[in-house]
């Protein structure tokens, strides 16, 4: 019987240090875009509280990443709101593919995003881009062409109204900008990959978008989600040279409905407690994270059980706008 007992402790041991040594993915696009520095605070945040170990796995765009989490080759990824839309309906670049087994996680912060110019060029406007040279295509990343058609019918233009120049993402946008192939870059504010343009080219300056009703509505047509946000220049808020709106959307981050309860119940219990961690390894995703704001109403698809026991902890479910 003692024996038993032993042999018994020692399996038990082991599957509680096999549970404690899990390796925590989590899937991005490349190194300079916003969705890897979020990635890599939050797989900070994991391997410092919860003592696990947690990585970033760089994919060529959110187009590779996001299906990677949704076929549990990764344990979370970030998206924008719509894109998780289009993955669980299967519509739009998710055509026919759906992609069943994401879950939602939390709402992190939104995204702000715009086409951005040379500091001292002449285009001033979305609609100065008209006969420009604009990157497009996104093969890797197919979510950005919504929110650059977004942008361009902002100003009542489609890419038949510029030179499209074929990128497969962002990252790759923002070099042909660097090396003068193209006269603007898509990219999201506070990013690496911006500093890194404006550094190169001589500073940036962000277009911005036409707030009025109209405008708008045209650039929900492609980007439903999609808010106009009025920011102002501040020493964080590079390349914002004068009062700019620009195309917000919640970034969020999503999981597959494999990973245990317990684990998302407890990732989401540290982010509810660690934006001033996020803050200091990403400061646009932590100084507009709202823990309040971490369960907002879904569309279509379906929050992960683990996140969802913990916003009723926290008074957050069921969630409210």
């Amino acid at each position: 019987m003692r024996r038993i007992l032993i042999v018994l402790f020692i399996f038990i041991a082991f599957m509680v240090s096999t549970v404690h040594a899990k390796t925590i993915n989590i899937a991005s696009s490349n190194p300079g875009s916003a969705t890897h520095s979020a990635s890599v605070a939050i797989a900070k945040l994991i391997s410092d509280t919860l003592k696990l170990q947690a990585r970033v796995i760089p994919h060529s765009g959110q187009s590779a990443a996001i299906p990677a989490v949704n076929g549990a080759e990764a344990d979370f990824g970030i998206a924008n709101a719509y894109e998780f839309f289009l993955g669980v309906t299967g519509t739009g670049i998710y055509q026919g593919q759906p992609l069943k087994d994401l879950r939602m996680v939390s709402v992190l912060y939104p995204i702000r995003n715009a086409f951005w110019v040379k500091k001292d060029s002449p285009i001033k406007s979305i609609a100065d881009l008209k006969g420009k040279k604009v990157p497009g295509g996104w093969t890797a990343q197919k979510i950005v062409l919504y929110t650059t058609m977004a942008l361009l019918a902002n100003a009542n233009l489609t890419y038949n109204d510029v030179v499209m120049i074929p990128v497969p993402n962002v990252n790759i946008g923002a070099d042909e900008f660097m090396q003068g192939k193209v006269d603007t870059f898509y990219f999201a504010m506070g990013s690496g990959k911006v500093l890194e343009a404006g550094s190169k080219v001589g500073g940036l300056r962000a277009l911005s978008l036409d707030p009025s009703p109209e405008a708008i509505a045209r650039s929900k047509k492609h980007l439903p989600p999609m808010y106009p946000e009025l920011i102002q220049p501040s020493e964080s808020h590079y390349g914002i040279v004068g009062p700019t709106y620009m195309l917000s959307i919640d970034f969020t981050l999503l999981t597959n409905k494999s990973v245990p309860d317990n684990l998302i119940y407890e990732v989401c219990k540290v982010l509810h407690s660690g934006k001033k961690a996020l803050t200091a390894s990403f400061k646009p995703l932590g100084e507009d994270f709202w823990p309040e704001k971490m369960a907002k109403p879904l569309i279509a698809g379906e929050y992960h059980p683990g996140a969802i026991k913990f916003y009723k902890e926290i008074g957050l479910w069921p969630p409210k706008e």
